[in-house]
C-alpha cells in the first residue's frame, strides 16, 4: 500500500509539474511570438512613417514668402497624400489609430480648402490666415503623432502622456 500511494504521489507530483511547465512555456512562447510581432510591425511601420513624415514638408510650420500654396496646390496634396496611403507599398495600413486619425484631419482639410470657392477662379485662390493656420496645425499634430508612434520623440512611459507640442512661433508682420 505504502508503495502504491508512493507511486500515485510520484505520478500525481510529475503531472503537475508537467502542467506547470506547459503552462509557463506556453505563456512564455506566446509573450516571444508577440514581442517578435510588435518589432517586426514597428520596424516597417518606421519606413513607413519616415515616408510620410518626408511629405509632410509640403505643409511646414511656416510658408517660405512667396511660397504660399493656393486652393490647387492643397489638392495635389492631397493627391500626394493619397497615393502614400493607398500606393503600392500601402503606407496607410501601417497607421496607428491615433496616426490614422490626424492624417485624415490633414486629408479632408486638404480637400476641403482645396474645394472651397467657385469652380476655376477659386483654384488660384490664396489661403486666409486662419485656414493657413489650420492646415499647418494638422499636419504639425501628424508629425508629432508619428514621431510618438515610432518613439523617436521619447515619449513618457506612460501611455496617456503626449509628447510636448511645438512652440508657436511669434507672429510677424509680412513684409511691405
Amino acid at each position: 500500500m505504502t508503495v502504491l500511494i508512493g507511486l500515485l504521489g510520484a505520478a500525481f507530483g510529475g503531472l503537475a509539474g508537467a502542467m506547470a511547465g506547459y503552462v509557463t512555456n506556453r505563456s512564455g512562447m506566446l509573450m516571444q511570438l508577440s514581442h517578435s510581432y510588435d518589432v517586426a510591425l514597428r520596424d516597417r511601420r518606421l519606413e513607413h512613417y519616415a515616408r510620410l513624415f518626408h511629405l509632410t514638408e509640403r505643409i511646414p510650420r511656416r510658408w517660405r514668402p512667396g511660397h504660399e500654396p493656393d486652393r490647387a496646390k492643397l489638392l495635389e496634396h492631397w493627391e500626394t497624400f493619397h497615393d502614400w496611403y493607398f500606393g503600392e507599398a500601402a503606407g496607410g495600413m501601417f497607421l496607428t489609430p491615433a496616426a490614422k486619425g490626424c492624417y485624415l484631419a490633414v486629408q479632408n482639410a486638404l480637400i476641403e480648402l482645396g474645394r472651397d470657392g467657385a469652380p476655376g477662379a477659386a483654384a488660384a485662390e490664396p489661403l486666409s490666415e486662419d485656414e493657413s493656420r489650420l492646415i499647418r496645425h494638422l499636419a504639425s499634430e501628424l508629425r508629432h503623432q508619428l514621431a510618438e508612434d515610432v518613439g523617436a520623440a521619447h515619449p513618457p512611459r506612460l501611455r496617456w502622456a503626449r509628447v510636448n507640442r511645438t512652440v508657436e512661433l511669434p507672429h510677424v508682420a509680412p513684409p511691405v
